[in-house]
């Protein structure tokens, strides 16, 4: 009997329609793809932390033996905290900047605070060097012809200290600061503001009491996001303490890398603390947002607008462009063309030789192609596979709760490691079997993917949320397939958003320095660490010339963004 009645079963259970094609069959696909992702992503960090505490933990007490470790840690944090504090001081001041700007000037004064982002970090440093280098930078040498600063022979500003590498660093982030606050409050109404306005509050008291205070996801959020982009800082410290001896955890790791037999162990030693504060800092994030709903304001903006424009406003913000972004891409154009980086201003002896010998040298070159050629690979295997875990995100998703819990958490852990410590991870992974790719632009690729996976993911998920499922639905309810309604109806909507997906990451990736410098060898070199290698070199004019085409190359990107996307896509960056 039971066999008679067995049977039926199991062929409905196998059957057309049966629960193990419907239900268990589906989860296949997302499995393989959190097992590839986690391999990638985990294995590098686990292998890394696991020698670390091998033999005892030895490897702490070699850290503990290193000359100036106490100074390396406390200059860590003291580079986290200020930089940050700074960053998100300046950038919340500048998205209330914003926010008060005249119409006239609104919609490019809006954009002016996202442009630091596109100057890379390593050409942003570049100029500032020049401009201000104790003895021959150009802002010092000024300075020196005025009665103040007359009898001094160097300075006044010495940018190499620990000072102007955290206020070089906190200007670096603010724009990413300015990028949550600036959205908070474009989405945020004004309906509080109005009726604190009609009981006669100032315009100083209702920033204090009602639009901060509502900001606050934004703004701690925004702090942690710096937070740890200060703890894993790697380009700041790398050029502007080399030359006084001053380090941090990040480039102790670098410098392990240049000796050989490299110590792993110690480098991880080294990351260890900066994983601790990543999830230390994650941790306070969740406990001081809390409830997010609480700061939600329902809220028809059109109604009310009731914010006073200054130009003063205008003005702060063009002080900040200037600051940031002007006068170092006019260092940069100026020591380009000069035969050398003298700190004299002259026009008479300006030269496109050393453009020459840049475009016509073959390993430069080389460097050039190899870091398009890398990024536009990953980028090609990163809009799937973000495609894929970001549908996976979805709450219509038919998908099991762990495995979308785990596709999220693969998604943001590569955003919260610095990419420094990330690429020491991903050298000791890949020069050992069983992936032995060390040597080859294979390695770069793969460490590209692994950086980006989660931005390519969260930007998807984006526009996956706004494009909505209710036409997806209805190619379903019309007898179309899921292959089928994928081709022809999603992903036609989401063409736009995918585009500029591409685009801003293949900015990310250009501008990529920390983990390319980790993981390069001679024979993979790309635009970044060949142009640290002209920078050690003392040939200065060069350096110009391959940070400008850095800055020439982003701008490319960045405009194509645009052109796909819109100007909002620059906001997602």
């Amino acid at each position: 009997m039971s066999a008679t009645v067995g049977a039926p079963q199991g062929k409905a259970w196998w059957g057309s329609g049966g629960i193990l094609r419907r239900e268990v069959a589906p989860q296949v696909g997302w499995m393989v793809i959190v097992l590839v992702v986690g391999f990638g992503v985990l294995w590098p960090i686990i292998q890394l932390q696991w020698r670390a505490f091998a033999e005892g933990g030895s490897a702490f007490t070699r850290m503990g033996e290193l000359p100036r470790i106490g100074d390396t840690v406390r200059t860590t944090v003291i580079l986290a905290f200020m930089s940050s504090v700074f960053a998100v001081i300046l950038g919340t001041a500048l998205a209330w900047c914003a926010s008060l700007l005249p119409r006239k000037v609104q919609k490019a004064g809006e954009l002016a605070p996202l442009l630091p982002l596109i100057v890379p970090a390593v050409a942003a440093v570049s100029g500032w060097i020049f401009l201000l280098s104790p003895k021959v930078g150009y802002l010092n040498m000024m300075l020196r012809q005025t009665p103040i600063f007359s009898g001094l022979e160097e300075g006044p500003f010495d940018i190499y200290t620990v000072k102007w590498i955290v206020l070089i660093t906190g200007l670096l982030l603010s724009s990413f600061v300015y990028v949550f606050v600036h959205t908070g409050l474009k989405n945020m109404g004004q309906e509080l503001e109005a009726a604190a306005a009609a009981c006669g509050a100032s315009p100083v008291r209702r920033l204090f009491t009602i639009t901060l205070p509502l900001l606050r996801p934004s703004i701690v959020f925004a702090a942690g996001v710096v937070f740890l982009l200060g703890m894993g800082q790697f380009t700041v410290p790398l050029l502007l303490g080399r030359t006084s001896g001053i380090d941090v955890l990040t480039t102790e790791m670098f410098n392990l890398t240049l000796r050989y037999p490299i110590d792993y162990g110690l480098g991880a030693a080294l990351g260890f603390p900066i994983l601790v504060a990543g999830i230390i800092v994650v941790m306070i994030q969740k406990f001081l947002l809390g409830e997010q709903r609480r700061y939600v304001v329902v809220s028809a903006r059109s109604k009310y607008d009731i914010r006073e424009t200054r130009w003063w406003a205008a003005a702060v913000i063009f002080i900040y462009l200037l600051i940031t972004t002007v006068l170092p891409l006019m260092a940069l154009t100026y020591v380009s063309l000069s035969p050398f980086w003298s700190g004299s201003l002259t026009m008479t002896e300006l030269t496109l030789r050393h453009w020459k010998s840049v475009l016509d040298n073959p390993v430069l070159v080389n460097a050039v192609w190899t870091s398009i050629k890398t990024s536009v690979i990953a980028i090609a295997i990163l809009i799937p596979l973000g495609f894929a875990m970001a549908f996976a995100l979805l709450q219509s998703t038919r998908i099991l709760r762990p495995i979308r819990m785990a596709i999220d958490f693969l998604a943001t852990l590569p955003m919260a490691m610095p990419a420094s410590l990330m690429g020491f991870g991903l050298l000791f992974a890949y020069t050992r079997p069983p992936i032995q790719i060390y040597g080859t632009a294979t390695v770069l690729v793969v460490t590209y993917i692994t950086l980006m996976v989660g931005h390519s993911t969260r930007l998807q998920f984006t526009t996956l949320v706004a494009t909505g499922q209710e036409f997806l639905e209805a190619s379903k309810a019309c007898g179309a397939g899921p292959i089928r309604s994928l081709f022809q109806v999603l992903l036609p909507m989401c063409r736009k958003g995918i585009g500029a997906m591409a685009a801003l990451t293949f900015v990310l990736l250009f501008h990529e320095f920390s983990a390319s410098l980790m993981v390069r060898s001679a024979r993979t070199q790309v635009i970044g660490s060949v142009m640290y290698d002209v920078w050690t070199g003392g040939v200065y004019p060069e350096v110009a010339v391959l940070a400008l085409v850095m800055v020439v190359v982003t701008v490319i990107g960045v405009l194509t963004a645009v052109w796909i996307g819109g100007t909002d896509s620059l906001k997602k960056m």
